[in-house]
């Protein structure tokens, strides 16, 4: 047993002793080495360059298996999304890379489409043996017994979607706020008849909304017809070719659309001037997600924005708090209002 202390002892002051030939070499000190060989520090400057060189003259490379033994705290937090080129998740992603790098931490990445594939990335971060764990569910995802298994260990934040544990914190953006100031602008706008194009059917999320916009509806006394609303995909396609077969009809038409994200509500735009109609003069459109196609449509879009900076401020938050005090956060978001909207009736 000695023998083997001694032995452990013996590798640890090698390891040890390495760092600081490198920093010692590279003349910089031990905790920039340690930054530039895990690529926590990005710049590639003189420093980067010169701690790379000595690292390699000296034979030396970061042992992170080892780091990860030595301490219960990996400096890592796991994400895991549908998919990177939806908008939201994209606009997630800009903002919460930045933080978690001032935080000298780093961001492991999952992405899943389904259930399954999501469970997959949850089962492998945990083994990588992250500090926390952030969760985007998928379309239709429905992740309890996975997060329950492993919550009263790691923290975890749910963003979005409908709750999977009760163990876990949840950020979520209001949806029936959204909805209600969508609504209540465009009957402002002295709007009387309104369509809305949403998203996929087996989503809790769409679901959720589609109740939200008709409940909004009676609200604000406009009206809507039941063909006018449809489920279906978030895509540009999806969009133009709902809004040809609802506008190409000799019959009463929507004043306004409301789309479930930007990429339905472009498609919407396309069609309508394809048509000869005009966006916002005989139709007004609008959309959500705020994503950057928003503010480069022709004219540009009115949308719902999330407030991206505070879900990513609250859910870094909550995984700081200790497992077994969940919190549910619903944060509200802004109607960011542009041409597309810009007509009085």
């Amino acid at each position: 047993m000695a023998r083997t202390t001694d032995n452990a002892s013996a590798s640890a002051t090698s390891a040890n002793s390495s760092i600081t030939n490198v920093a010692a070499l590279a003349n910089v000190s031990i905790a920039t080495v340690s930054r530039v060989l895990s690529g926590k520090r990005t710049k590639d400057d003189d420093i980067a360059r010169r701690v790379r060189a000595a690292a390699a003259h000296l034979n030396y490379s970061v042992n992170y298996a080892a780091s990860a033994l030595r301490s219960t705290v990996t400096n890592t937090i796991g994400l895991v999304i549908p998919t990177a080129t939806d908008p939201f998740c994209a606009q997630l992603l800009d903002e919460i890379e930045p933080v978690i790098d001032v935080d000298s931490q780093q961001l492991l990445l999952g992405i899943g489409g389904d259930q399954a594939t999501q469970l997959q990335r949850i089962e492998s971060l945990v083994d990588r043996h992250v500090d926390g764990l952030i969760v985007l569910p998928a379309w239709g995802a429905y992740l309890s017994e996975e997060l329950e298994h492993y919550a009263s260990t790691l923290p975890i934040v749910q963003v979005g979607g409908r709750r999977c544990s009760s163990r876990t914190s949840m950020v979520s953006v209001d949806e029936n706020a959204a909805m209600e100031i969508v609504i209540r602008h465009l009957a402002e706008r002295g709007i009387a008849s309104v369509a809305y194009m949403a998203g996929k059917e087996i989503s809790f999320e769409s679901a959720e909304l589609f109740a939200m916009f008709h409940t909004q509806m009676r609200a604000h006394h406009l009206n809507t017809e039941a063909e006018w609303n449809k489920f279906g995909d978030r895509s540009v396609q999806r969009g133009f070719d709902c809004a040809m077969r609802l506008f190409s009809e000799p019959l009463v038409q929507p004043e306004a659309v409301v789309c479930a994200d930007d990429a339905i509500a472009f498609g919407v735009m396309v069609a309508l001037h394809s048509l000869g109609l005009r966006v916002p003069q005989d139709v007004l459109v609008v959309g959500y997600n705020d994503s950057p196609i928003a503010r480069t449509t022709m004219p540009p879009l009115t949308s719902v924005r999330p407030p991206f900076k505070r879900i990513v401020s609250e859910a870094l938050r909550l995984l700081n708090d200790a497992p077994g005090s969940p919190a549910h956060i619903s944060l509200a978001p802004q109607l960011i209002v542009r041409e597309s909207t810009n007509c009085q009736r």
